[in-house]
């Protein structure tokens, strides 16, 4: 299979060696966790607070998935092709929101906000034209899908299911395939245990939402998670409203407390913070990358709440990146 690393930018600069980006790296962390923000150096993120500028209508001039981005590139652009083929995965995870919101956008009619977007993408200059072209959102989705068709064969119908699905449809086959794809070799274990939690999130909160609102469609669960199809669909199917809650406090390392149905998502993502936690705590492996990104985005993801509360303060992020 090809590298990943052809749906994304090149960086003009080859990277730096991987003991240099480490030390790089955990630095940042440091100080990550110490003020409860990326330590980016020469131009830091900013919090949303007395600081930062709002224009008439109130919205930020930049938001925290901007600049998770903007930490993104930079962590991107300093690695050496050997990383960037590993963690090009978990990049191209996050530019999926990138390409689905540009989708919405497009459909839209809001060309603008797409185009924003697109200006700290680290996705590939023909992902990006594909994104940006002047068609209607079908014929824009044949395009995109010949590039997206590199990380599985079955994206190159993505027009198709549009004209006969939706864009639903289409987001929820853009997400399953990818999960799937990358859950497997021949990706990195690191990466693919990663892939595989993420999997067990995902089911088990859309296991979750099944159960509470008694919905009669079953949901569409995603294969490689250490949880099986066949046992969502028992607890689906028999396991009553705590179905969810029975399933998640058997993933090692969640704990055997009852889980409320409010609070499952902050379970299961502590508990996959944790497992990164774990991964990244010998200081000369891969694993460190892994757990500044994820750290990166669980604080972009923070402050993206607080960004929508009126009157938010950067005092009410703890410095602790634990949900």
């Amino acid at each position: 299979m090809p590298e990943l690393t052809t749906l994304l930018t090149r960086p003009v600069a080859e990277g730096f060696p991987t003991e240099y980006l480490l030390a790089r790296l955990q630095g940042r962390r440091a100080g990550l966790l110490a003020t409860g923000r990326p330590a980016s150096g020469k131009h830091p993120p900013q919090l949303p607070g007395a600081s930062r500028q709002r224009p008439a209508g109130g919205e930020l001039l930049e938001s925290p998935w901007e600049r998770l981005w903007g930490e993104f590139r930079w962590a991107y652009g300093q690695m050496n092709e050997r990383l960037r083929a590993i963690f090009a995965p978990f990049f191209l995870w996050y530019e999926l929101r990138t390409v689905i919101l540009c989708l919405r956008f497009r459909r839209g009619g809001e060309r603008e906000r797409s185009a924003r977007l697109l200006t700290r993408s680290l996705l590939a200059e023909p992902i990006r034209r594909a994104l940006s072209a002047e068609s209607e959102p079908a014929v824009l989705l044949d395009a995109l899908a010949e590039e997206l068709a590199l990380l599985a064969e079955p994206l190159r119908t993505l027009g198709m299911v549009f004209r006969a699905e939706g864009e639903a449809a289409v987001e929820q086959r853009l997400v399953t395939l990818y999960l799937e794809r990358v859950a497997g070799p021949p990706f990195d274990p690191l990466i693919r245990e990663f892939f595989r939690a993420l999997i067990d999130l995902r089911n088990l909160l859309s296991l979750a939402k099944t159960l509470r609102w008694r919905l009669t469609a079953p949901p569409l669960f995603v294969p490689g998670g250490s949880i099986g199809s066949e046992r969502l669909e028992r607890a689906r199917t028999g396991g009553g409203e705590n179905g969810a809650d029975l399933l998640a406090r058997s993933l090692p390392g969640m704990g055997r407390d009852s889980l409320s149905r409010e609070d499952l998502e902050s379970h299961l993502l502590g508990w996959l913070t944790r497992k990164v936690r774990t991964l990244g705590r010998e200081p000369l492996g891969n694993g460190l990358v892994l757990d500044y990104l994820w750290r990166c985005s669980l604080e972009a993801r923070g402050l993206g709440h607080l960004a929508r509360r009126p009157g938010a303060s950067p005092e009410l992020l703890p410095g602790s990146v634990s949900p």
